[in-house]
């Protein structure tokens, strides 16, 4: 398992064959709790143009109960993200009834803790670069108390543009969150298996999350008009443990081994000079914050109003989304490549140059997961409408018909750490994006009227595949290729 799974990594990642000619070693001469590091310089290209120097590893030892309570603690943080979303969509006509509004009207209180959760891109670029100088176990904990806080105010505050702005806030919390436990789990797992099953971890929180949301928003929603106050302290109740947890169990950031570093990580300066330690590229945050915020509000509003496109403030928002992705792209693109020196010399919070390393790995692997998810999330939402607007069925019934497809999920999650050993990276997520994509196919051309146990079952096995095999095998292969 140790040997296969590593070389089987390293050989989709770098396409180098002479990998898998690496000697067997003896189930006797390996140990349980230190393990052999993955040689990064097998899998990182030379690059001289990012400065990089070994820096002295420390091997982090864990015990085995240390290493399950570590991934379980941070997979909590993808099992809330499903768990709100999922349970949320089935209390919408009972939240509609109690504020007395539309449907429409109220979909922007889920939608808010999506928009916020949506960050997630940014908070991968910001909050990740804040938990790389302030310490990753500091922005974790931070980040799950305050979603907790949000999800707690949520479950009494009455009105519903304030219920709106603190489920957005329990959204970003999350944000904040989860790219600091990507970090973690990293940084902390450096070694082969429990690299690929600490990933694995990650992955089966999102169907795991699905699951209970769905059957606790079914049960909720039958509970009278005010029973979606009730899911709001469950959620929240699910958000402290893995504080209590993440005190005892996560390693103090000075504890957990570094990788490679350039000298402006280890001194503080850059090869000019400038002290870039403890700086952010707050010009860029601004400029991807606001545009990718003003990118999800217009198509999400653009969904949620009667004239769609159509609606005069729409079209003007999305453009200037563009422009201020375009804009940090070029800001950032400026950064990587300046040649003097400024007052505003900041390290970029990306490096466009990682998405082309590798051979553009990095960016098919990140567009495999956009398509996947795409269809994945796609699946969950029109099949909500379609069992309960189209059909007529209560949201419990709506929560029983899909219940095959996270249940699955989970299955897959755990199934992914046995083939991955043995398959190639690239096969399992081909084999994912086409489970998902047949999935959608048999739900869009059903035969009007046609019985459960056809169309509709096996759409609901099929379709976790594509989102549940690349949150493991492309994290795991992201995170060997840049190596941070």
């Amino acid at each position: 398992m140790t040997t296969s799974a590593k070389d089987t990594i390293k050989r989709d990642i770098s396409g180098d064959e002479k990998l898998t000619d690496v000697p067997s070693v003896a189930g006797e001469d390996i140990k349980d709790d230190v393990e052999s590091p993955i040689p990064s310089d097998k899998i990182v290209d030379e690059d001289p143009t990012q400065h990089q120097v070994d820096v002295p590893v420390r091997p982090l030892v864990l015990s085995r109960l240390q290493k399950i309570m570590l991934g379980g603690t941070i997979s909590v943080t993808y099992f809330m993200m499903s768990l709100s979303v999922g349970s949320g969509l089935l209390i919408i006509p009972v939240m509609a009834d109690y504020f007395n509004v539309s449907v429409l009207a109220v979909q922007w209180v889920t939608s808010a803790y999506q928009l916020a959760y949506g960050w997630l891109v940014r908070g991968l670029l910001v909050s990740g670069r804040l938990a790389d100088l302030y310490g990753r176990k500091k922005l974790y904990l931070l980040g799950m108390l305050v979603s907790s806080i949000a999800n707690i105010i949520s479950g009494v505050i009455p009105n519903r543009i304030a219920l709106t702005v603190f489920r957005a806030i329990a959204g970003l919390g999350l944000s904040i969150s989860a790219p600091a436990g990507f970090g973690i789990i990293g940084t902390t797992f450096r070694e082969e298996p429990s690299r690929t099953m600490a990933f694995a971890a990650l992955g089966v929180g999102t169907p795991l999350g699905a699951v209970v949301g769905e059957v606790i928003g079914g049960l909720i929603s039958g509970t009278g008009r005010k029973g979606w106050q009730y899911l709001y302290f469950l959620i929240a109740g699910f958000g402290i443990l893995p504080i209590i947890t993440g005190i005892i169990y996560i390693p103090s950031d000075d504890k957990i081994t570094p990788s490679r570093a350039s000298p402006s990580d280890i001194s503080g300066n850059d090869p000019n000079g400038v002290d870039r330690s403890k700086k952010v590229d707050w010009i860029g945050a601004g400029l991807i914050t606001v545009g990718l915020s003003l990118l999800l509000f217009s198509v999400t509003q653009a969904g949620l109003v009667e004239r769609g496109w159509k609606t005069p403030y729409i079209p003007p928002v999305f453009s200037i989304s563009a422009v201020m992705i375009i804009l940090f792209g070029i800001w950032e693109y400026h950064l990587e490549h300046r040649i003097t020196s400024t007052a505003f010399d900041v390290p970029p919070i990306v490096r466009l140059s990682v998405f082309t390393r590798h051979k553009w790995r990095i960016s098919a692997i990140l567009g495999i997961a956009f398509f996947d998810w795409m269809g994945v999330c796609g699946w969950v939402y029109l099949t909500s409408v379609y069992y309960q607007d189209l059909l007529g069925y209560s949201p419990l019934k709506n929560a029983v018909y899909i219940l095959p497809a996270p249940i699955t999920g989970v299955i897959c999650s755990y199934l992914v750490t046995l083939a991955a050993p043995r398959i190639s990276a690239p096969i399992l997520l081909a084999l994912g994006g086409i489970s998902t994509g047949l999935a959608n196919a048999l739900f869009a051309f059903q035969p009007p009227h046609s019985i459960y146990w056809g169309h509709k079952f096996f759409g609901a096995i099929l379709q976790p595949f594509g989102g549940d095999l690349t949150i493991p095998i492309g994290s795991v292969m992201i995170s060997n290729l840049v190596d941070e």
